[in-house]
């Protein structure tokens, strides 16, 4: 197998080749190869999170072919990730009018829905999604699901999908913190904290602290003060840039003063 370097200068090799043959002259079968090459660019860009360039690439990509439903895809994927959601639904909307077996983009437009709360869209794209017997990525589904519970506070649904996820995907950091968390929020706390100890260091090879932060509320619900400082020590220590830094650092004063 190529390695990835390997690979994006083949690429780089086969695009500039490809460039100078269309130097003077152009056709549409030529376009089409241009823009797909750089669109697999874009991608690689995505892969290695350099957003800015996937999203030049791909604007160019579909300057060349604008009816290619990847290329619609990629860019309401790129979009997403920026957080530009109204042009991400635009483009995912796009990609499914040209081709609407593409049930991966369905339920990418889906989590979309969910991030700016609009539940009604994102269901019916997920029951079109898990309607699809050929789709091969189901856990996603779920996962999307379960989101979707979670933000309607729907918990006891949220914990059953996100158990779902689970069955296929052990290694699943946010399916695993969302579980815990569904806990918390039914005020199962004792199930909480075990949930937790398994996703702390799951989660800590994805560098993510939200299972270590979250164990410490759920410590901290339970009264032992003690396993709940650590946590959130833990969480200062491992992740100091990490999103929950801040507030971890506010409850182990709250726990110190508290101890004096």
């Amino acid at each position: 197998m190529q390695s990835s370097s390997a690979y994006y200068n083949h690429i780089l090799f086969l695009f500039f080749f490809i460039t100078s043959l269309t130097a003077c002259t152009s056709s549409p079968s030529i376009d089409k190869e241009r823009s797909s090459l750089k669109m697999q660019l874009a991608v690689s860009h995505i892969e290695s999170n350099n957003l800015p360039i996937a999203l030049k690439e791909l604007l160019e990509a579909e300057a060349l072919d604008a009816q290619n439903a990847l290329i619609q895809s990629n860019l309401g994927l790129v979009y997403f990730l920026r957080k530009k959601m109204d042009l991400s639904i635009s483009h995912y909307s796009n990609a499914i009018r040209l081709d609407p077996k593409l049930t991966e983009t369905k339920n990418s437009l889906a989590r979309v829905y969910i991030e700016i709360k609009q539940y009604i869209k994102a269901e019916a794209l997920l029951n079109t999604v898990v309607e699809d017997l050929t789709y091969t990525n189901m856990t996603s589904a779920y996962m999307n699901y379960g989101l979707m519970r979670f933000n309607q506070k729907r918990f006891a649904d949220a914990k059953i999908l996100f158990r779902k996820v689970l069955e296929t995907d052990r290694e699943n950091c946010f399916a695993q913190v969302y579980l815990g968390r569904s806990h918390l929020d039914l005020q199962e706390n004792q199930d909480a904290a075990n949930q937790f100890e398994k996703a702390t260091p799951i989660c800590l090879q994805f560098r993510v602290d939200d299972a270590h932060y979250f164990s410490g509320i759920a410590h901290y619900r339970l009264n032992q003060k003690n396993k709940s400082l650590l946590r959130f020590q833990e969480v200062v220590k491992l992740f100091p840039d990490g999103t929950n830094a801040a507030s971890s650092k506010k409850m182990i004063d709250i726990i110190q003063r508290n101890n004096q």
